[in-house]
């Protein structure tokens, strides 16, 4: 099962599509300038919706509102991308004083922790909103501090002041104790007294507005000396302080009565004392004893509200058990005013859910144990893992990661055979090159994998390294046992053959028991367009052999075949240079209807005829003359007029070959293109392998066309 991405209008690549096999290794091999980079970028910048890095990628002379033609990625599902690359290195590794930045997150990510974790989550919640979800606990929680509002209640006691103070000198209240004020009964008799007592404040305030001895409501006259010794009664008795707190002490009686909160009764008690000067010390009693309740109920209830367990740690649970034996409430403490039905009820559901709680916090402190012991696992593998990696790889370090507090941990290296003290404290500066790289991209893999990534991308990734860390770190990456990229969607981009050798003819994977499959495409621009072809295991042939090969199949054109039979006697002879058959070679490549020596001289007949005896095996029965007139200028121009790019290029080379000083002019014009066309002709590498020329033959568009114009401009092929 695949998927192609389509890529369209990316710096230099006017349209790519990439194939990719879900849950295998995508290597996508191709020269430099091919477009690799180019590919990330766009993949990346797709993922993360970046419409910032896509922009970036408009080609060179397409303007911003040219619609037509703007950078732009179809068909792709992946949405959760990761890359490997320099960028990768520089900006999230070697991070203060760890590895990473989180190095928790990287390093210890575990499904099963995170299993943990999300149960004591689950908990954690339920402590939170088994409160939260009591209606009548709020309510309770938003009233009782209206008795405060009226009431300085400080260091367990009432304060003795100001409208307080008046009010249990007996003002406020007792108006059926003066004479004076007989008049007035029905507004004070067989009625509440808040409702008196704000009758009281409103009667007292009107004294200010008296003028002469009218009435201000009726007009009537009214006898100055009865009104003024009136005026003077309620003036000294009901002062306005002293009438504001009887009313709202009184109001907060009634409201809590109606609410359920207090019972009626201990209301009608405290009304005997309120304005009888003699029960100043019983009213005190009175008001002392409903705020110690009120403060009471208010401290276990906001204990109640303010209960935030979803943060805790493992080291708080024995906090939080205290905090829970804080939120119950004794019913003793509440022995006159709180104690309706509401009330008892409202104790018993905070007992019962504080229990409740408490058997949770058992749970929890079980959860946390079980995920402190499997992160403790963790480590210890984690630490094993990467220093075995390290081992094989030929790093001179050891691995160390510690936890560092709640979901935290760091990470750091410690030179071999050293302690902890000599800890590398700036990787960056201590490191190799190589060894940067390789360490960076195990951690790399780490974080890919603890961050779910639905496509792994890595550019380049392994190019300079030994093939022992090679080794080390494909194994490493595609372990079967391991927390690594099996099972998941991995590209690879890179300029070098080595993979594609080692992982599809070498069977790499198979042969080292890894289960990710391998999906290997050569990918080359042609005009603009980046192309893929699929390299198959068959497609990957011994360089001998091939040379061989080429050079005894008469269905190739004999410039093709007289070049790799120099290739293939250059690779199996070490002698190669003086012997018959390479002189034959030499003097047919320069097209030199008479044969010379190295010397210039006419090669002499003995060699001549022992090298022809030596060709007639591969090349057949022909004659020397017959093989030069198959490569004259004239059938070479022709090849490099043909469609097969393989042909084309050894027929400019062997053009080469017969004007002296013009290869030397390619190179000083051309050194790049001049480079390809030198390794048709001659083994310049280490490989044993190489891809199939006439089905995979890599050179990038530029370089053709250089050779074309080089080739068109020179009067020698005129």
């Amino acid at each position: 099962m695949g998927t192609t991405i389509k890529i369209r209008n990316c710096n230099c690549i006017a349209d790519a599509d990439i194939h990719l096999e879900e849950n295998a290794l995508n290597i996508k091999y191709g020269a430099n300038g091919t477009g690799k980079s180019t590919v990330c970028k766009a993949i990346f910048a797709k993922a993360s919706d970046d419409a910032e890095k896509m922009a970036k990628l408009r080609p060179y002379g397409i303007e911003e509102n040219d619609e037509e033609h703007q950078p732009d990625v179809a068909e792709m599902p992946y949405s959760n991308v990761r890359v490997f690359d320099e960028t990768y290195i520089n900006s999230y590794l070697f991070q203060g004083a760890s590895f990473l930045e989180n190095s928790y997150k990287v390093f210890l990510h575990s499904d099963k922790c995170e299993q943990l974790k999300e149960e004591i989550n689950v908990l954690l919640a339920k402590l939170q909103n088994i409160f939260e979800e009591n209606e009548d606990v709020k309510e309770l929680y938003g009233f009782l501090p209206k008795y405060f509002d009226t009431i300085k209640f400080s260091n367990g006691k009432i304060q003795k002041r100001g409208g307080v103070g008046e009010f249990l000198k007996g003002n406020g209240g007792g108006f059926e104790n003066y004479s004076e004020i007989k008049s007035y009964s029905p507004f004070y008799e067989n009625r509440d007294m808040g409702t008196v007592s704000k009758w009281a404040k409103w009667r007292n305030d009107g004294i200010k507005q008296m003028n002469g001895e009218s009435c201000p409501f009726c007009t009537h006259h009214m006898e100055s000396d009865k009104i003024i010794k009136e005026n003077e009664i309620i003036s000294k008795v009901f002062k306005s302080s002293a009438l504001s707190t009887a009313s709202a002490v009184l109001e907060y009686l009634q409201d809590a009565v109606e609410a359920g909160y207090i019972d009626v009764s201990a209301v009608e008690a405290m009304q005997e004392y309120i304005g009888n000067k003699s029960k100043e010390d019983a009213l005190f009693s009175e008001l002392q004893q409903l705020a110690i309740e009120t403060n009471y109920l208010l401290t276990k209830i906001n204990r109640i509200v303010s209960f935030r367990p979803m943060n805790v740690t493992h080291e708080q649970l024995q906090i939080i058990e205290n905090s829970l034996d804080e939120m119950v409430i004794e019913s003793r403490q509440l022995m006159k005013f709180y104690t309706t039905e509401l009330i008892k009820q409202l104790v018993e559901t905070i007992y019962n859910n504080v229990e409740e709680l408490k058997k949770n916090t058992g749970k929890l402190k079980g959860l946390f144990v079980q995920h402190e012991k499997k992160l403790e696992e963790l480590i210890a593998n984690r630490k094993e893992d990467i220093n075995q990696f390290f081992t094989l790889a030929g790093f001179p370090y050891n691995f160390v990661i510690k936890g560092d507090g709640e979901n935290k941990a760091i990470s750091y290296l410690v030179p071999t055979d050293m302690t902890e003290q000599d800890r590398v404290l700036k990787p960056e500066e201590h490191l190799s090159w190589g060894e940067r790289n390789a360490f960076s991209l195990v951690m790399f893999m780490f974080q890919a994998i603890s961050e779910n990534a639905d496509l792994i991308v890595l550019d380049d990734p392994i190019t300079s390294f030994d093939k022992d860390k090679k080794f080390a770190i494909i194994r490493r990456l595609f372990d079967n046992k391991k927390d690594s990229f099996k099972g998941k969607t991995v590209l690879m981009l890179t300029h070098e053959i080595q993979p594609v050798i080692d992982y599809i003819y070498g069977d790499f994977f198979k042969k080292y028991g890894l289960e990710t499959s391998v999906d290997a495409r050569l990918i080359q621009k042609e005009e603009g367009s980046v192309k893929e072809y699929q390299i198959e295991k068959a497609d990957l042939l011994n360089s001998v052999e091939l040379a061989k090969k080429i050079a005894q199949d008469d269905a190739y054109n004999m410039a093709v075949r007289v070049v790799n039979l120099r290739k293939y006697v250059e690779m199996t002879d070490s002698n190669f240079s003086i012997s018959s058959i390479y002189e034959v070679l030499s003097n047919i490549i320069h097209g030199r209807t008479e044969p010379i020596n190295k010397d210039g001289a006419v090669l002499e007949d003995n060699i001549l005829s022992e090298g022809c005896n030596a060709l007639s095996k591969f090349l057949g029965n022909g004659t020397y003359e017959d093989i030069v007139n198959e490569l004259t200028k004239e059938k070479l121009m022709l090849l490099i007029d043909g469609d097969d790019t393989y042909s084309k290029i050894i027929a400019i080379r062997l053009l080469f070959e017969r004007y002296d000083g013009l290869l030397i002019k390619l190179r000083r014009k051309y050194p790049a293109a001049c480079k390809f066309v030198n390794e048709t002709n001659h083994i310049e590498n280490d490989y044993i392998f190489q891809l199939n020329p006439f089905k995979f033959f890599e050179i990038p568009d530029i370089y053709i066309n250089e050779l074309e114009d080089f080739i068109s401009g020179q009067p020698e092929f005129a």
